[in-house]
């Protein structure tokens, strides 16, 4: 089956977006979020981060496969990535509460490790101090999210992207 879905990526500022610690990546990607909540309420994104680059993947679009939950495994735990995320506003929902719109990121190691922020939003502005919840700690896995990269194995899911070839407005008014 064939899908379109386009992929944004640019290179991965490793100031920025260190790979070298699970806290010191999850504290930068909330605080990236956090700013971004501060001046509109960001769509939920797939990012995937490689040691060069990062990938970010509308999750709306994913949602468009008959599989989304396959494909964003697929998305997610291909081969030699450091890490995958979803990060963006979203609908929490807590029991048998109404849903919330919150703030909320969840990022996964091929090794399965996670961390996981999310702070459900009041009015306008950036939220307040998230509720932060790791593997390392115990505690439970949030559900919805995560186990990209067990399925991947486990499923033995492989992707094939291919760049579209996308036509250039006004390229026959050149002469």
């Amino acid at each position: 089956m064939q899908l379109q879905v386009r992929v944004r990526t640019g290179p991965r500022d490793p100031a920025r977006l260190p790979l070298d610690g699970d806290e010191a990546l999850g504290q930068a990607m909330w605080s990236t979020l956090a700013a971004a909540v501060g001046v509109g309420r960001p769509r939920p994104s797939l990012l995937v981060l490689w040691t060069d680059k990062i990938e970010q993947i509308d999750l709306h679009a994913i949602e468009a496969h008959p599989r989304p939950v396959q494909l964003m495994a697929a998305l997610a735990g291909r081969p030699d990535a450091a890490c995958a995320a979803v990060a963006g506003v979203m609908a929490l929902r807590r029991g048998r509460a109404p849903p919330v719109p919150a703030a909320a990121l969840f990022i996964e190691w091929p090794d399965n490790r996670w961390w996981s922020a999310f702070c459900p939003l009041v009015g306008e502005g950036p939220p307040g101090a998230p509720l932060v919840r790791r593997a390392v700690d115990g505690a439970p896995r949030p559900g919805g999210v995560g186990g990209w990269f067990a399925r991947v194995r486990r499923e033995g899911l492989h992707l094939q992207l291919q760049p579209a070839e996308l036509p250039q407005p006004g390229l026959a008014l050149v002469h």
